[in-house]
């Protein structure tokens, strides 16, 4: 960062929760000034990911969840409800689903292992015959980690492929039809053979994506912000941000 007729810019999108608290996503870029006659292709340049933070209800402390998200441009939809549908609180967890703020602690705690990326090949393997049998394919990256009965659960959830709502993956309109579950006794740092159900802990059957009430969605202020902005991408929304920002 800070490229030599530039100003770092910080993206700041509000993820809000049932309960009043809210994720909190933060990307960096540069911002190419007026005059600025460099080899630069666009006015914008080196894109970092989303951090995400979470506010608890009633405070303005951003806390670190320890898992960060692939930037997505914010102009084209649905990004913002994919970024927003990552995110969580399972059973009353906050969580991103790779890391999960634990009972009674302030931090985020991160798994060793989450998600079928981590599990071994013939596991993988294992899993998308399954799925293919059944017909089922898995929604993009949303999922949800919690700990329930003192085992930590994961929950990735799993749409028909013949539904029409589906035709996109990733679709906020698309219903779940089951999970795929993933148990560990050891806080993840060994899974038993996962499994698709179709009695969730974490998710509704039948319901949308968009309407699934564990899940985050974007904030009135976010979507004023994005959704209003110049489609043309010539001038920014954001301000520079010389510290982390907060707003």
């Amino acid at each position: 960062m800070g490229t030599a007729g530039a100003v770092e810019l910080t993206e700041t999108v509000e993820c809000e929760l049932a309960d009043g608290s809210a994720f909190i996503l933060q990307a960096k870029h540069d911002w190419a000034q007026p005059g600025d006659f460099s080899s630069r292709r666009t006015n914008r340049d080196d894109q970092q990911d989303f951090k995400v933070y979470y506010r608890a209800r009633g405070t303005g402390n951003l806390v670190y969840t320890g898992a960060n998200l692939e930037y997505l441009n914010l102009q084209q939809r649905p990004n913002l409800e994919l970024l927003c549908s990552r995110l969580g609180s399972p059973q009353g967890q906050p969580g991103t689903g790779l890391s999960l703020r634990m009972p009674g602690e302030k931090s985020f705690w991160v798994p060793a292992r989450t998600g079928k990326s981590d599990l071994d090949k013939q596991e993988q393997l294992r899993i998308d015959a399954l799925l293919t049998r059944r017909g089922l394919r898995m929604m993009g990256k949303t999922g949800a980690l919690a700990i329930r009965q003192g085992k930590l659960v994961q929950e990735l959830p799993l749409y028909a492929t013949d539904v029409p709502a589906c035709a996109e993956t990733n679709a906020q309109q698309c219903p779940v039809s089951a999970v795929l579950r993933m148990t560990s006794s050891d806080r993840g740092d060994t899974w038993q053979p996962a499994s698709i159900e179709a009695a969730p802990y974490f998710f509704e059957t039948g319901m949308t994506l968009a309407r699934q009430a564990g899940l985050a969605h974007p904030s009135a202020r976010s979507l004023r912000n994005y959704r209003n902005r110049d489609e043309s991408g010539a001038t920014p929304l954001e301000q520079p941000c010389l510290k982390e920002c907060t707003e």
